[in-house]
């Protein structure tokens, strides 16, 4: 009877012992599997890590190549100060100051979006301006922004279905300043340009309010050109991300094109470069540590 007690409890033991031991392989598999996907899990990381570092090299060698596009080198007879900063890297902003002999073309655009989307509508845009430059129909400011809306809708396809969803294009402004006359010839697609005179005081030049591409621009559309005497009045054009900067919560305001005007009209010596910094530390006063929500671009020139 002793005997028999003595095998039932070894069965109950070797029985423990068996469960004990379907636990620790199971512990081990966990284990095992937990290690594996530790592993798995860094091997991931690094390759985010890696693919992190690829798009912002690719971004470091977009911007040199946008940057590129920019001009190299500025016309004798014009004394110039800007701004250019892009949001993400690059961006949909971008601007020409070409000597094209008798005249000089002064342009500021803003292409739709920014970042790498803006800056490819940008790229083409400014192989756009390149093939206007040498086209011996179009001379005056509006030419310009009509030429290039007829070519960028032709081709985004924009007028060719009536449901394109394409608007893609550019908002901007267009100077041509004769050398000898001291004249210039304005066209705006939904932007102004300030003129500041020798007393200080500052004014708006708005140009037309359509954009250069889009299905809701017509074909055709003729946009206006302006002339006016320049004499030795400074000229400051600008995208909206200038006019966009917003200030710090709570009290959400953009800095706006009222406040734009009042800082023109500070002191500025008749100097470009003194108008660029009074913008500049302008923009950096209001905006507190309130992030930039678009990409910016200012230039301001007058003729020597």
């Amino acid at each position: 009877m002793k005997e028999k007690t003595d095998l039932s409890e070894i069965e109950k033991l070797e029985e423990e012992i068996s469960k004990q031991n379907k636990r620790i392989k199971n512990l081990e598999m966990q284990i095992k599997l937990g290690s594996n996907l530790a592993k798995e899990l860094e091997r991931q990381k690094s390759l985010a890590i890696e693919a992190q570092e690829e798009v912002k090299k690719s971004l470091q060698y977009s911007s040199r190549i946008q940057g590129a596009m920019l001009p190299s080198s500025l016309p004798e007879n014009l004394t110039v100060a800007k701004i250019w900063k892009p949001l993400s890297v690059v961006g949909g902003d971008f601007y020409v100051i070409k000597d094209l002999g008798e005249t000089i073309m002064i342009a500021v655009i803003d292409c739709t979006g920014h970042g790498v989307p803006g800056a490819l509508l940008s790229t083409l845009t400014g192989s756009i301006f390149d093939r206007l430059i040498h086209d011996p129909n179009v001379n005056m400011a509006g030419e310009y922004l009509m030429a290039a809306h007829n070519l960028i809708s032709t081709m985004l396809g924009q007028h060719v279905d009536s449901k394109a969803k394409s608007n893609d294009g550019f908002d901007g402004s267009i100077c041509l300043v004769n050398k000898q006359t001291k004249t210039l010839s304005f066209a705006g697609a939904r932007s102004s340009i300030f003129l500041i005179q020798n007393n200080g005081e500052a004014h708006e030049l708005s140009g037309n309010r359509k954009s250069v591409g889009g299905s809701r621009t017509p074909l055709d559309f003729p946009f206006d050109t302006q002339e006016i005497e320049l004499g030795d009045q400074i000229v400051v054009m600008l995208t909206d991300g200038i006019l966009d900067v917003m200030s710090e919560e709570p009290n959400l305001v953009l800095f706006g094109k009222e406040r734009l005007l009042n800082i023109l009209t500070l002191w500025n010596d008749q100097d470009p470069d003194r108008i660029i910094n009074n913008v500049q530390i302008a923009l950096d006063n209001h905006r507190g540590t309130q992030p930039f929500r678009d990409d910016m671009t200012m230039v301001a020139f007058r003729l020597n």
